[in-house]
């Protein structure tokens, strides 16, 4: 007498190992970020006391930028203006040029700098400022990086603030 098998045990492995290699979409809001933009929104960031998010996306072309700084304003205020992107750039992984050659550099280094250039272009078309920070500097000299941050974080506040006045309705003072 034959026996009679059930394969519905077998096609529920398969589905399971199927589903074992779907794309994880992590929603965590600190994926991806490195040690070094960790110490740096703490040792930076915070500091200055400045609202951000961490890992911002730019959904038109799918690709993170390191932080989204509200310069003016409340955050989520996304308005022209009011925001700043900020990469921090491992020397290694982004290839600072005082450390790799141009020529010297690895596939996984040429994609990222092909990357680079892609979010400066988008950042660039959308009229919103991009401030690059190597980690050589971090490391190296953080008072002249905390220098440039508030320089440049002040005059993109000065500029807000003339965009703003520009669009009041002036009165004549003058007699």
């Amino acid at each position: 007498m034959k026996q009679v098998t059930n394969n519905r045990g077998a096609s529920s492995v398969r589905k399971k190992r199927a589903k074992t290699k779907q794309k994880v979409v992590r929603s965590h809001p600190k994926f991806g970020t490195s040690k070094l933009e960790q110490d740096f929104a703490r040792d930076f960031l915070d500091r200055l006391g400045l609202k951000y998010i961490w890992q911002y996306e730019a959904k038109e072309i799918g690709r993170f930028y390191d932080y989204c700084i509200f310069v003016n304003g409340e955050i989520n205020d996304f308005s022209n203006g009011n925001i700043v992107l900020l990469e921090i750039d491992g020397s290694y992984f982004h290839s600072d040029p005082r450390i790799v050659e141009e020529g010297k550099m690895n596939p996984m280094q040429k994609h990222n700098k092909r990357v680079d250039k892609y979010k400066d272009e988008w950042a660039l078309m959308h009229g919103i400022p991009l401030i690059r920070i190597w980690e050589k500097d971090i490391r190296e000299n953080p008072s002249m990086v905390m220098d440039e941050l508030k320089r440049r974080l002040y005059m993109q506040d000065k500029k807000v603030k003339v965009a703003e006045n520009k669009n009041k309705r002036h009165v004549n003072k003058f007699k």
